[in-house]
């Protein structure tokens, strides 16, 4: 009987433990370990083609359903897949954006009554658009704002010799103003933006300028430098949103050292975007240029003679150079394009762009 008293008191005690009890427990049910899974990616809207070949539309082309389904057209029949689209040019802006200071210019010509629908538009064709925002060339602003204009030495509005006038390049205001346009056509839904008129003027005589914003930097600073800065400041606006960042420069400059007096000199207005878009238009090169007795009769060999000097100088840049499909003192047909795109190609750079004012293109030059 000792040894079963023994054996009680030792039951007794486990029982009398902590946490211990007489009663079954029922086991408690665990809740599941969550599965990590990474969340769907986002489509993307305008996916990049892998090698871009556009043609220019104005915005009053755009916004027109016929001359729109033209363009698109043109797309789907040929290698053509992306179009180029105004969004601001000469001072013009072709969508109605509410910021202020285009509307106190009444620069708002509205030629895209429908973003929305137009890029819905372009989405479902499979088309790839960029934004093209021309930069200081302004008619309207310096009318109603002359202290953010380039100005005459005797005083007055500057304007060139196509009667245009321009933006103070130094004026700061001036970039937050073209920063505005480039947010709203992100915020439309373009994939790209690209710069043109990154420049100081060259329609005229520079010794009648005047630059008021000139004496908030320091006395040394070069027009090249002013352009490289401002390329910089819309450039972080553009990568925020993942776009694409791109710009149109003179055809000339990859032939020359100097910054041909506009403030482009070929390395530094290159380095702050993605890619350049040097327009080397046969029909803009000097008789007698890179030793071609008439370069608008040559386009093959003047196209692949400056490509060759831009991959020299830039090798390790993307380039999608803009070609001519218009005439301009020499009929040009598909044999004429048809040339500058194999002289692109035999370089080493298949994207192109070509343009045409009046949106009219030459079918056949393009591959089906």
């Amino acid at each position: 009987m000792k040894t079963a008293h023994l054996t009680l008191v030792y039951v007794s005690a486990i029982l009398a433990l902590p946490g211990c009890n007489s009663e079954p427990k029922v086991a408690e049910s665990v809740a599941p370990i969550p599965i990590k899974t990474e969340p769907p990616k986002p489509k993307i809207r305008f996916p990049k083609p892998e090698h871009v070949k556009g043609i220019y539309l104005t915005a009053w082309s755009a916004g027109s359903k016929s001359r729109l389904d033209k363009a698109i057209g043109l797309v789907k029949r040929t290698e053509i897949n992306s179009i180029v689209i105004d969004i601001r040019d000469a001072g013009h802006v072709y969508v109605k954006t509410g910021i202020p200071l285009a509307k106190a210019a009444k620069a708002e010509t509205v030629g895209i009554l429908d973003p929305k629908g137009l890029m819905a538009k372009l989405e479902k064709r499979g088309v790839y658009p960029i934004a093209r925002i021309a930069c200081f060339r302004d008619k309207f602003v310096p009318v109603t704002n002359p202290e953010l204009a380039v100005n005459k030495t005797t005083g007055g509005v500057w304007k060139d010799g196509g009667g245009y006038a321009w933006l103070d390049p130094y004026n700061r205001k001036n970039w937050d103003y073209i920063g505005e346009i480039v947010d709203f056509a992100l915020d439309m839904g373009f994939p790209e933006i690209q710069l043109d008129y990154v420049r100081f003027p060259s329609e005229g005589r520079a010794d009648t300028q005047l630059f008021p914003g000139k004496k908030g930097w320091p006395a040394e600073t070069k027009p090249a430098q002013v352009v490289s800065e401002f390329a910089k400041f819309i450039g972080e606006r553009v990568r925020a949103k993942n776009a694409v960042y791109s710009a149109d420069i003179f055809g000339i400059i990859s032939s020359s050292t100097s910054d041909q007096g506009i403030g482009q000199e070929l390395e530094s207005i290159a380095e702050p975007f993605d890619l350049i878009c040097p327009m080397v238009y046969p029909s803009h090169f000097a008789k007698g240029e890179y030793g071609i007795k008439n370069p608008n009769a040559s386009p093959y060999e003047v196209v692949l003679k400056s490509l060759r000097d831009y991959a020299k100088r830039l090798p390790n840049m993307k380039l999608r150079p803009w070609l001519q499909d218009f005439s301009l003192g020499v009929t040009y047909g598909e044999a004429e394009v048809r040339a500058q795109i194999k002289a692109a190609r035999e370089v080493g750079y298949n994207e192109y762009l070509v343009w045409n004012g009046k949106n009219i293109y030459t079918e056949a030059a393009y591959k089906p």
